[in-house]
């Protein structure tokens, strides 16, 4: 009984442990995105900045270019960061309804198996063609 008892907490000692390196990844990420936002502005103001001194036309040439390149790429950084993470919203709400569904199905009589799984077929052929 002791012996269950220490194995169960050490298992919740680990769950707890892989949940707190989930939150300090996902911090990471949101940290990381931050910076690269901070890292293209201070990029575009010192670009901005060395062509106001040097005032040339080629000066402000080369730093429209300048400016035009990083822009596009934190932009790019970012539109693919928001599509990944609204990737794994929708991927985690799927495996959600996957897990209430298996929920209800396991609870329903033998009598009403059967009409239940020919409902969750056609439903799944509807989603399928896109109705």
């Amino acid at each position: 009984m002791m012996q269950e008892n220490a194995e169960e907490t050490r298992e919740m000692e680990e769950e707890e442990e892989e949940s707190e390196k989930k939150d300090w990844a996902q911090q990471v990420k949101e940290i990381g995105g931050l910076v690269a936002v901070i890292a293209g502005l201070l990029a575009v103001a010192g670009i901005a900045v060395g062509a106001l001194i040097a005032g040339t036309q080629t000066a402000a040439t080369v730093a429209g270019s300048a400016i035009a390149v990083v822009g596009s790429i934190v932009g790019a950084y970012l539109g693919v960061k928001i599509g990944t993470d609204q990737t794994q919203k929708a991927i985690q709400g799927q495996r959600e309804e996957a897990a209430k569904g298996q929920v209800y199905a396991a609870h329903i009589d033998k009598e009403g198996a059967e009409k239940v799984a020919s409902l969750a077929k056609q439903a799944a052929e509807a989603v399928r063609a896109g109705r």
